[in-house]
């Protein structure tokens, strides 16, 4: 409220402000923003959804999203925002500003063709002689110009670690960061992707999704999210079901009332908390039922790290994976005695069918005359004395 005022009071008609700032502060400057010239935004990724409703409710005169890492001047792209597609994944980043060079490149270097994803390189007069006193880091991230520019101080490129493609309209699509690309079960995972997919999801806000180390060589997918309170585990789980392949859904899902920033005001992914028992996808709690179920639920607890397991829980929604399940497994053949094979964890991965299998298994290891002996009624008056087999 304090910045929305001091806005009107020095009559404030050109803002810039990074993502995680605008997305906090939309609601509370919904006055203000109409009576801005320029409202520009970047530093991160734009959330189509919130740009959407301040495009509808309180647009400034042009609202652009501005693009370009410090290295390269502040702005090396920009995109004016003239209207947002209903379930639009993102807003491109635009088109390079004067004096500027955009090359989107694969790992030889080479240009990739439009619809194809690469890394953003950035040449033009914008582009800084380097970072002083650190040749290390200057030689790796300012690379020789193979195409003919001539910025001051002779021909390079900055090579930004940013993800993105070329449109058919001659914009270009961020993509994400190739140093938040991840490897989980040996599957290398765009993190920006599931984000996209998460804030199509009518509930949610802002999201960011990253892998975290449960336990030694076991990574989970983790969404953080700020969102309505309906906006839960196992409605999120779904809505990314349907839309991405199951490698990519994560197991837990953490609701917060903002997501934390640096100084700079982009999200700080180290201030991200572990996630707790209620961040995984859940059916509505039910006790385990009888010997067999209890002492799953013991094996699962252990093996997935979560403190409490209803018979209705789903073994892979909780976070479990194929490593995982071999544990499992083995798990099962020393405290229950019992062969099962690894398939049946993927065909039964609730609790309740796990154990109804493994009941099946053990009644199977005796001889059928023995187990129709054992279940024999034996039909007997109050006073008798009964045999015991």
């Amino acid at each position: 409220r304090r910045f929305a005022a001091a806005l009107a009071r020095h009559g404030v008609d050109v803002l810039w402000m990074s993502v995680g700032l605008f997305n906090q502060y939309a609601e509370e400057l919904k006055a203000e923003i109409p009576r801005l010239r320029y409202l520009i935004v970047g530093g991160d990724a734009l959330d189509p959804q919130t740009i959407a409703r301040v495009r509808k409710g309180c647009a400034p005169r042009h609202l652009l999203n501005g693009y370009g890492p410090t290295e390269t001047t502040t702005f090396a792209i920009t995109h004016e925002v003239t209207d947002v597609e209903e379930g639009a994944r993102s807003i491109p980043l635009g088109r390079p500003v004067a004096n500027t060079r955009i090359y989107i490149l694969d790992a030889h270097g080479e240009p990739v063709p439009v619809g194809a994803r690469g890394e953003l390189y950035i040449g033009g007069a914008g582009v800084a002689l380097g970072y002083q006193n650190r040749p290390g880091p200057t030689a790796e991230r300012f690379v020789p110009d193979p195409f003919g520019g001539e910025p001051r101080g002779g021909a390079r490129l900055y090579r930004t670690g940013d993800l993105g493609r070329w449109l058919p309209d001659g914009t270009i699509e961020f993509l994400g960061r190739n140093d938040h690309q991840v490897k989980v079960r040996g599957f290398r995972i765009e993190p920006g992707e599931i984000e996209a997919r998460l804030l199509a999801h009518p509930e949610v806000r802002e999201a960011v999704v990253l892998a975290r180390e449960v336990a030694p060589g076991d990574r989970r997918l983790v969404a953080y999210y700020v969102g309505a309170e309906g906006a839960e585990a196992e409605a999120l789980r779904a809505h990314l079901s349907e839309r991405l392949p199951e490698y990519m859904v994560p197991a837990a899902y953490v609701r917060l009332e903002r997501l934390p920033l640096t100084p700079n005001g982009k999200v700080d992914r180290r201030a991200l908390p572990a996630p707790a028992d209620e961040a995984y996808a859940r059916r509505g709690y039910e006790a385990p039922v009888g010997e067999t179920e209890q002492a799953l639920a013991e094996i699962w607890s252990e093996v997935l790290g979560t403190e409490r397991v209803g018979r209705q829980d789903n073994f892979f929604e909780l976070g479990g994976q194929s490593l995982l399940a071999v544990q499992v497994i083995s798990r099962v053949r020393q405290v229950l005695e019992v062969e099962v094979p690894l398939r049946t964890l993927f065909e039964r991965p609730t609790l309740s069918q796990l154990a109804e299998h493994v009941l099946a298994a053990q009644l199977a290891q005796f001889d059928p005359a023995e187990i129709a002996r054992l279940t024999e009624l034996v039909r007997a008056s109050a006073g008798d004395s009964l045999p015991w087999p």
